[in-house]
């Protein structure tokens, strides 16, 4: 049995972090987060609808997993410096665990994904390797700018690919990583279970934490100031330190919409990634 599952925990207010960017090296407040808090409540209903449809046309079963006793308890294991985006994501992460002992293969779509197709992703890809896209081609602009230029966020693919690349030369592993978008992810039980996402969990975090602040840090303070607790960053040293096998996720199939214009959203593509949450656009 196959299941399709997604995560929608409504971030209160109050605990909407800061993704920002640097204007003369200061940080500039945005309301992205609040944006994409509105968006996805909005939609919610919609979203639930496709991607429930989606799992019943394959033949798979749907759960959507939101605010609960058992994420509380999820939360605890975290320091205050860790913000709730990032502890949602991690989280994701925890519920494909759970789930690869319930169910022959499992799929993961973020809530802002929506399905265009009738066509299974556990029967159009390799379930013995994991399924995921990357985003090294949005990442080469933060390879190539001069460190004394970078002002992106913790969120862009590029920091994500500094801070991988940080974490895996300080362990003396080749650092150059690939830049993963876990917004969907598909893999069999044996693949979820070998691969073991927390196994290691603590140390990781602690050396993230430690590259983070580390006042004598080999990297420019450009570079270091956008170290964070990011779940595509320690799948990227995951999977670089264990040479797990992927399976790449062609464009077609995480089709990223973020521009606001329709005639750029190709309508053949099968699952949308609406990063930029402007859902009227495939909805």
């Amino acid at each position: 049995m196959n299941i399709v599952f997604s995560v929608f925990i409504d971030i209160p207010e109050d605990k909407l972090d800061n993704p920002g960017r640097y204007v003369n090296n200061v940080l500039v407040d945005t309301d992205k987060s609040l944006q994409t808090k509105n968006a996805l409540l909005n939609n919610a209903d919609e979203l639930q609808k496709r991607q429930k449809e989606y799992a019943d046309a394959i033949g798979a079963e749907y759960m959507l997993f939101e605010y609960s006793k058992e994420y509380e308890k999820f939360c605890t294991l975290f320091n205050s410096a860790m913000s709730q985006y990032d502890i949602v994501n991690f989280y994701k992460h925890l519920l494909m665990y759970e789930l690869s002992y319930k169910y022959d293969n499992v799929c993961y779509f973020d809530f802002d994904v929506v399905p265009n197709t009738t066509e299974s992703i556990f029967d159009t890809f390799d379930m013995n390797k994991f399924a995921v896209a990357h985003s090294n081609e949005l990442a080469q602009w933060g390879k190539n700018v001069p460190a004394a230029e970078y002002n992106t966020c913790i969120r862009n693919p590029s920091s994500k690919y500094w801070n991988a690349y940080a974490m895996l030369l300080e362990e003396d592993h080749e650092p150059d990583n690939d830049v993963f978008n876990t917004g969907i992810m598909a893999a069999s039980s044996k693949v979820i279970q070998e691969f073991d996402y927390f196994k290691d969990f603590d140390r990781i975090i602690e050396l993230m934490t430690k590259l983070k602040y580390d006042e004598d840090s080999d990297f420019p303070p450009n570079i270091q100031r956008i170290f964070n607790y990011d779940n595509e960053t320690v799948f990227s040293y995951l999977v670089q330190t264990q040479q797990t096998e992927i399976e790449w996720l062609p464009k077609d199939w995480h089709w990223i919409v973020d521009v606001p214009n329709k005639e750029m959203v190709d309508h053949r593509a099968k699952l949308y990634h609406v990063i930029d949450k402007q859902f009227e656009l495939v909805l």
